[in-house]
């Protein structure tokens, strides 16, 4: 299970018009992520309320945020409240959200093989490299119904159709305020964090921008 699989689940519910049904799909993917990705492909097709109930315990359990006691209730919410914690997980590596290696393992393993490119290719240190990731990964879930977080920066089909020319223009990055707020994360000059920025998205992005260009 990759980053990639979650932004196809998120671009497959933008498609379909149907937020009940993403949300089903985000949540099957969530479980797999914090199952550890490594489970039997039986743990990850649980339906209904067990599903359900089992994102919360592992959330309660990564988290420490009393989730098990929600491990009953069942339905939509359940699901938007995965994806929700999930992009909490994505702000602590941020450096904005809750402290503690432990909720960021999960994380970490999901954003880590876009690191080294990253760094690589917008020559910045690897550490600055996660979070350039971490925030543009979180940029891009905003865009799903139950992520609980603000998606009006920019439009996500725009985006990914740049993404997937293989040209993102510089002034949607800057107009959306994003180069301001990684320069100002990282301590970035603006030319580098529009560079990273521009890097990360499009290694991010890549797979789900292939879907969305498929869909038409």
């Amino acid at each position: 299970m990759a980053m990639e699989d979650i932004l196809k689940a998120l671009v497959d519910s933008r498609q379909q018009g149907s937020s009940a049904q993403g949300g089903d799909q985000m949540a099957n993917l969530i479980g797999g992520l914090l199952g550890g990705g490594g489970q039997s492909q039986s743990g990850v097709q649980q339906t209904g309320g067990d599903l359900i109930g089992g994102i919360a315990s592992l959330l309660g359990s990564v988290m420490g945020s009393g989730q098990q006691s929600q491990a009953q209730n069942t339905g939509t919410q359940q699901s938007s409240g995965g994806l929700s914690d999930m992009m909490g997980m994505l702000e602590s590596v941020m450096g904005g959200g809750q402290s503690g290696t432990s909720a960021n393992d999960p994380i970490m393993a999901l954003l880590n093989p876009f690191v080294a490119p990253l760094a690589k290719k917008a020559n910045i240190p690897p550490e600055i490299a996660i979070i350039v990731v971490s925030f543009v990964a979180h940029q891009l879930l905003a865009h799903h119904p139950s992520s609980g977080r603000d998606s009006t920066s920019f439009n996500l089909e725009n985006m990914l159709q740049q993404i997937g020319s293989g040209s993102i223009d510089p002034n949607l990055l800057h107009n959306s305020g994003m180069v301001k707020e990684i320069a100002a994360k990282t301590g970035l000059d603006e030319a580098t964090a529009e560079k990273s920025l521009n890097v990360a998205f499009s290694l991010v992005g890549k797979g789900a921008a292939s879907m969305l260009n498929k869909g038409k």
